[in-house]
């Protein structure tokens, strides 16, 4: 699957047209996990048809067997994390969700300290299970891995209520 990708010199929306349910979710993801503020994810579009994230490889992601790159696994946390943001971009609200069901196919390794462009769609909502498509592109373009997904929603999960009522720093 090909997904229209923005380009890495694209910023931010911070506009006031921002809905608040993606302010909540943005904030949610950027501060209040240690793993995605690690990440440096930076949401760069945010629409109920496409969540478009910049991301920064870690260093605690070194894979030993294949020198300085990452292991694999980073990019199934990468695309899980971003597809739960699709979901909430579909329904416009931040609900409780549970990944169901994820396979990646890793397609060329990546190295520690890069950036990366992941992109993913909600396509579909039937009953209380989302589905979601999407990849995770290098800064020239080159695809890394691809992946589809399906979400519960409604299960449990964070307050998201409880969050944004809680003092950010």
């Amino acid at each position: 699957m090909t997904m229209n990708i923005q380009q890495p010199h694209i910023s931010p929306s911070n506009s006031g047209d921002t809905p608040p349910w993606a302010e909540l979710v943005k904030s949610f993801f950027s501060k209040g996990h240690h793993l995605f503020s690690t990440l440096d994810m930076e949401p760069s579009k945010i629409a109920a048809d496409e969540v478009c994230i910049f991301a920064t490889i870690p260093t605690f992601f070194s894979y030993e067997s294949i020198g300085d790159c990452a292991h694999p696994g980073a990019y199934t946390i990468i695309l899980d994390t971003v597809f739960g943001f699709a979901v909430f971009a579909k329904i416009q609200k931040p609900k409780a969700i549970a990944t169901i069901n994820l396979k990646t196919d890793y397609l060329r390794p990546i190295e520690i300290g890069s950036k990366v462009i992941c992109s993913a769609e909600c396509f579909s909502i039937n009953g209380n299970v989302a589905r979601t498509r999407g990849e995770i592109v290098d800064y020239d373009g080159r695809p890394l891995a691809s992946a589809t997904g399906s979400f519960m929603i409604g299960s449990g999960g964070p307050d998201f209520n409880r969050v944004a009522e809680r003092p950010h720093s």
